[in-house]
């Protein structure tokens, strides 16, 4: 298998991935480099400007490490003084939100765009049991959103992805902008706002509520202001209560969900996006069958992530599924269908 860089330019997926540069403050300019193990970027200033004759701004990973500041090490005391060890991952621990904010949004489907159009195509039952399962919550940051929660295997709340969709369609709502927020962001946003109504949580609760003897608002200032993300897989909770399941990936929450309710001998999970497969978070899948499942026009990339995984987490066994990428037809490859569409 060929060695490839650790580090790469992150791929474009809409102008949300380009970003002003550094040196000459143009917006929606500049690409970071990501740490292809991780998906995620090195620093706000290690990148490329795409302005190469006006600009030229271009800071590599390996320059940017070559400065003693930036060295992936950190400072250990020694029986002598100070030295320098590896960092270890105790440095870049995840980290947690309180797990009872999820209980206090599985509820309320009524207002729930995404669990409607569930139950318009399977039945409120259905449609409510799955949504319970795999922990959809309800916020009123937009009116009609879902959240997302992302639980580890070890139940730790990592954050909540908070989406808007069409409750007809099913699609998700893009405009007159994206809508797509973070719990942990939101949280944080909130306590560093003076106001003199309660503030208020991603599902619109009001924090005292779930909270009594102010413990959120102390968890907010201690723990939010270095808040630590590391992602885990939609659904990984799911692991604990199925050991002998094989595993199906795909890339969205929506075709996770939907797809669970066709085939529910696999247990299906989701990256989150395109490039959201990582070894970081297939670490849980250690013993596993893994059958990846990619939108139509993603299966080369999916390939090269199923041998970069495999090289990486030789324990478990992962394959990737063509039969979306043969089958689709060119106004389905146009569209960029998934397997929920198919469904």
């Amino acid at each position: 298998m060929t060695n490839l860089p650790r580090y790469t330019l992150q791929p474009y997926k809409g102008m949300w991935s380009r970003y002003t540069c550094p040196q000459c403050l143009r917006h929606k300019v500049f690409s970071r480099y990501i740490d292809i193990t991780t998906d995620e970027t090195i620093a706000d200033d290690v990148g490329r400007c795409s302005r190469e004759v006006n600009c030229g701004y271009h800071l590599k990973p390996s320059e940017y490490f070559k400065s003693i500041d930036h060295r992936p090490w950190t400072i250990a005391g020694n029986g002598n003084g100070f030295g320098y060890r590896p960092l270890t991952y105790k440095d870049f621990e995840p980290s947690y939100l309180p797990k009872r904010m999820i209980r206090q949004t599985v509820r309320h489907y009524d207002n729930n765009h995404f669990v409607q159009y569930l139950a318009a195509k399977f039945g409120r039952e259905v449609a409510y049991e799955q949504a319970r399962l795999y922990l959809v919550g309800t916020s009123k940051h937009w009116p009609g959103a879902c959240i997302f929660w992302q639980v580890d295997s070890a139940d730790r709340v990592r954050t909540g992805k908070i989406m808007l969709y069409d409750a007809q369609t099913g699609k998700r709502v893009k405009e007159p902008f994206n809508h797509i927020a973070w719990a942990h962001k939101l949280l944080r946003k909130s306590g560093s706002q003076e106001s003199q109504q309660s503030p208020k949580d991603a599902a619109g609760t009001a924090y005292h509520t779930q909270y009594p003897n102010n413990n959120l608002s102390d968890f907010r200032s201690s723990r939010l202001s270095d808040f630590n993300l590391k992602q885990c897989l939609f659904g990984e909770h799911l692991l604990q209560y199925h050991p002998g399941k094989p595993v199906a990936i795909c890339e969205s929450e929506k075709t996770a969900i939907i797809a669970s309710i066709y085939y529910p001998e696999l247990l299906w999970l989701a990256a989150g996006s395109l490039q959201g497969l990582n070894a970081g978070k297939c670490k849980c899948l250690e013993g596993r069958t893994v059958i990846l499942v990619p939108d139509v026009n993603a299966y080369e990339q999916w390939v090269a992530k199923a041998n970069q995984l495999s090289a990486a987490l030789p324990a478990v066994n992962f394959r990737v599924m063509r039969f979306l990428e043969d089958a689709a037809t060119p106004q389905q490859k146009a569209a960029g269908w998934d397997v929920a569409d198919y469904l």
